[in-house]
């Protein structure tokens, strides 16, 4: 959503004189009767100058305006807002039963998960060792992927 102040080129602050002044500024400049270019585009900027015009040319029109931008910009931050932790969770819980990550992600998410050093002993199949809380701990790939859907789970 373009601002009303942007197209008028102000700032939210500005004064009602000002938005006046600006208004005619802008409408003498660019009117489809004296504007040397576009004729299109001349009548577009004039729609828009208006329009942003009409919403801002008093106190109250203004206070409504703003008090709708701000709506408008909560909802777009609450939309846009960064995934929350769990989230990320869930996201890589649905890769992980898909089978998108490989091994070497696998481990990765293990170590970072669990904080400790995966050891790969290759063979027909690969198992992991590693040592959590003291312990030493053999895992097969299976096993891997099931203690850390369950730590991001929990």
């Amino acid at each position: 959503m373009k601002s009303f102040y942007e197209t008028l080129g102000l700032i939210p602050s500005a004064e009602d004189v000002v938005i006046k002044a600006a208004f005619k500024a802008l409408a003498q400049k660019y009117h489809p009767d004296k504007y040397k270019g576009d004729v299109k585009h001349a009548l577009k900027l004039m729609i828009d100058f208006n329009e942003a015009y009409s919403a801002l040319k008093t106190k109250t029109l203004r206070q409504a305006y703003d008090a709708k931008l701000s709506e408008y910009a909560e909802k777009h931050r609450k939309e846009n807002a960064p995934p929350t932790k769990e989230e990320i969770h869930m996201e890589l819980v649905k890769k992980i039963k898909k089978n998108v990550i490989d091994e070497m992600g696998l481990i990765a998410i293990f170590e970072e998960l669990f904080q400790c050093e995966v050891k790969v002993q290759t063979g027909w199949m690969n198992s992991y060792s590693t040592v959590i809380e003291k312990n030493t701990v053999i895992l097969d790939f299976v096993g891997l992927k099931t203690k850390i859907i369950d730590h991001l789970e929990n």
